[in-house]
C-alpha cells in the first residue's frame, strides 16, 4: 500500500485512483550564373526547398536544348561585378572571416531555433494555466463562502448538536484548505512558467540580433569572394572543403545543442533533488512539533510543500528540455503521483498513517531523482562530451584547410596584381589570425531554476527539531543497474543523413565538372559551379528543421 523505497521503482498512486534532394539535371549542365530569362524562375525555389525545385524543373522546365542560347547581354547576366584586387579588399576578407568564426562559435542559428521553439511552447502553457488558475480561484472563493455561511447560519446551529456542527465545520474548513492549497500550488507553477517565458523571450530577441548579424557577414563574405573569383569557386578543392565543412558544422552544432540541453536538464535535476531533500526533512519535522502549536505545524508543512512543488516543476522542465528522451527515472507519471500527494499535504499532516504514506512517496521520488542525476552524468561524460570533442577537432581542422586554400588562391591573385611584398604581408596577417583561435563558447547555465518560497519567519527556525536540514544522499547505483544510454539518433538526431547528403552533393559537383571538361571546344572548360550563398544554405537548413519539427530533437 505504501510507496516503494527503491530507486528502481516509482511511487505508488497517491491517493489511489482508477486504474536534401540533389539539384535538377537541367540545372547541372548550366554552370554559368548568367542564364537566359526562361530558366531564371527555376533558380529561386532550388535554394530554399530542394524537392519543390526538382518538381518544377522536371515538370515545367524547358528542354535542355532550349537552355543553350548565345550568352546574354551584360545587363542580363547574374555574374557578380568584378572587383579590383587591393590590399584593403583582402584585409576586409580576413576581418570577415574572424567575425564569422566568433559568431559561429556561439552556435547562434541552432540556439535561436531551439529557444524560439521553447518560447512558443511555454507561451501556450502559460495561457492554458492562466485559464485553470481562474477556475481554481473561483473554487477557492466558493469553499471560503461555505465556511463563512456555516459560521453565520443560526438555524443550523439550533438544529444540530454542537458535535454535529463542529464536524461539519471541520469538513468545510478542510475543503477550503485543500482548495486553497491547490490554488497556491498552481499559482507558483504559473509564476515559474511566466518567468521562464520572459527569460526565453529576452534570449530569443538577443539571438535574433546575432543571427541577423551572422547572415549579414555571410552575405558580405559571399559577395567579396564572388567578386574576386568572378562568381565561381576558386578551385575544386575550395568547393570540396566548403562542402565538407558545412557537413561538419551541422554535426557539431547538433552535438553542441544536445550537450546544452542535457547539461541544463542535469542542473535542473540536481536542484530538484536538493529541494526534495529539504522538503522531506521539513515534512518529518511536522510530526515533532507539538499539536497545540498549529501555526508552526502549518508553516513547516507549507515550507515542505513549497520545496516539493519547486522540485516537481524543475523536473518537469528538465523533461521538456529532452522531450524526445524517455526518462528512466522520475517519469511524468511519477511526477503526477508526487503532485497528487502534495495537493493533500495539509490533510495528511493531521493523520500519522497518511503522513507516513506521503513520506514514502516523497522519499521514493527523491531516490529516483538521485538516480536520474547519475544517469545524466553517465550519458554526458561517456557519450556527448566525447563526441563533441571529436567533432570540434575535425571541424577546426577543416576550417583551417578551407581558409588556407582560399588564402592561397587570393594570394596568387594578389601576387599577380600587387606584387610579392603585399602578398607576403597578407600571408603574415592571415597566420596571425590563425594563432588567435576562437574556442567554442558554452552557453551559460540555465537561468530558469524554480526556487521554493520561504514561509517560516526568522524566529520560527528556532522551534525546529535538532538535526540536519537535508536527507542523507542515496547510495549510487552500479553501472550494471543504471538505465542504458539512449540511442545516438535520439540524442543527436539522424546525423548519418548529413553525410549522405554531403556525398550526393559532391557527386553532383563532380559530374558537373566532368560535363564542363567535355565542352572545352565551347570555352566552358574553366567554368565552375556558381558560388553558393551561405545565407541561402542556412535558409534551406532552417526550412528542413521546420519540416522535421516534432519528429527530431532539433
Amino acid at each position: 500500500m505504501g510507496c516503494a523505497s527503491s530507486a528502481q521503482q516509482g511511487p505508488s498512486a497517491y491517493p489511489k485512483q482508477p486504474p536534401k534532394a540533389p539539384p535538377p539535371q537541367q540545372q547541372q549542365v548550366q554552370p554559368q550564373r548568367a542564364n537566359p530569362p526562361p530558366p531564371q524562375p527555376q533558380a529561386q525555389p532550388q535554394v530554399h526547398v530542394h524537392q519543390q525545385s526538382m518538381q518544377m524543373s522536371t515538370s515545367t522546365g524547358p528542354p535542355p536544348v532550349q537552355q543553350q542560347p548565345p550568352p546574354p547581354p551584360p545587363q542580363q547576366t547574374a555574374t557578380p561585378e568584378h572587383a579590383d584586387i587591393t590590399e584593403e579588399l583582402v584585409n576586409s576578407l580576413l576581418e570577415l572571416d574572424s567575425q564569422i568564426a566568433m559568431l559561429e562559435s556561439r552556435n547562434v542559428f541552432k540556439q535561436y531555433q531551439m529557444k524560439k521553439e521553447q518560447s512558443q511552447k511555454v507561451d501556450g502553457q502559460v495561457k492554458s494555466m492562466t485559464v485553470m488558475h481562474q477556475q481554481l480561484d473561483a473554487q477557492t472563493k466558493k469553499e471560503y463562502e461555505d465556511v463563512v455561511n456555516l459560521q453565520h447560519n443560526t438555524s443550523v446551529r439550533q438544529m444540530w448538536s454542537q458535535q454535529q456542527f463542529d464536524a461539519q465545520m471541520s469538513k468545510e474548513q478542510q475543503e477550503y484548505m485543500d482548495a486553497l492549497n491547490k490554488q497556491e500550488i498552481h499559482q507558483k507553477q504559473l509564476a515559474a512558467l511566466s518567468q521562464q517565458f520572459t527569460l526565453l523571450t529576452n534570449e530569443v530577441t538577443a539571438l535574433k540580433t546575432d543571427k541577423t548579424s551572422l547572415q549579414g557577414l555571410y552575405e558580405k563574405q559571399d559577395a567579396t569572394l564572388a567578386s574576386i573569383f568572378d562568381g565561381k569557386y576558386g578551385s575544386d578543392a575550395e568547393y570540396r572543403l566548403e562542402s565538407e565543412l558545412d557537413m561538419l558544422l551541422e554535426r557539431k552544432q547538433r552535438v553542441a545543442v544536445a550537450r546544452y540541453k542535457w547539461n541544463n536538464s542535469h542542473t535542473l535535476a540536481k536542484h530538484a533533488c536538493g529541494q526534495l531533500s529539504f522538503g522531506i526533512r521539513r515534512w518529518a519535522d511536522v510530526l515533532q512539533i507539538p499539536a497545540q502549536n498549529t501555526q508552526i505545524r502549518y508553516q513547516f508543512a507549507a515550507e515542505a510543500r513549497n520545496n516539493l512543488v519547486a522540485a516537481a516543476q524543475n523536473i518537469k522542465t528538465s523533461q521538456q528540455y529532452l522531450n524526445t528522451i524517455k526518462f528512466p527515472y522520475c517519469t511524468p507519471d511519477e511526477i503526477e503521483t508526487l503532485n497528487k500527494a502534495i495537493a493533500n499535504i495539509f490533510s495528511d499532516m493531521m493523520h500519522p498513517d497518511r503522513h507516513k504514506h506521503a513520506m514514502e512517496c516523497y522519499v521514493t521520488v527523491y531516490k529516483r531523482s538521485a538516480a536520474l542525476i547519475q544517469w545524466f552524468e553517465h550519458v554526458i561524460n561517456k557519450t556527448i562530451n566525447k563526441d563533441l570533442e571529436k567533432t570540434a577537432k575535425n571541424c577546426a581542422s577543416k576550417q583551417k584547410e578551407l581558409k588556407m586554400e582560399r588564402m592561397k588562391l587570393v594570394q596568387e591573385k594578389v601576387k599577380e596584381k600587387l606584387g610579392a611584398d603585399v602578398a607576403s604581408r597578407l600571408q603574415a596577417r592571415s597566420q596571425a589570425n590563425d594563432a588567435e583561435l576562437i574556442e567554442d563558447k558554452d552557453e551559460p547555465e540555465l537561468a530558469m531554476l524554480v526556487d521554493a518560497d520561504s514561509v517560516s519567519q526568522a524566529g520560527d527556525v528556532g522551534v525546529a527539531p535538532e538535526g540536519s536540514t537535508e536527507m542523507n544522499a542515496p547510495t549510487p547505483l552500479g553501472l550494471e543497474d543504471l538505465a542504458p544510454t539512449p540511442a545516438m539518433d535520439d540524442i543527436f538526431g539522424n546525423i548519418e543523413e548529413l553525410k549522405k547528403q554531403h556525398d550526393e552533393q559532391v557527386k553532383e559537383y563532380e559530374r558537373q565538372q566532368e560535363v564542363n571538361k567535355t565542352r572545352a571546344d565551347q570555352d566552358l572548360q574553366s567554368k565552375l559551379a556558381a558560388r553558393r550563398s551561405r545565407r541561402q544554405r542556412q535558409e534551406a537548413q532552417e526550412a528542413e528543421i521546420a519540416a522535421m519539427q516534432g519528429s527530431t530533437p532539433y
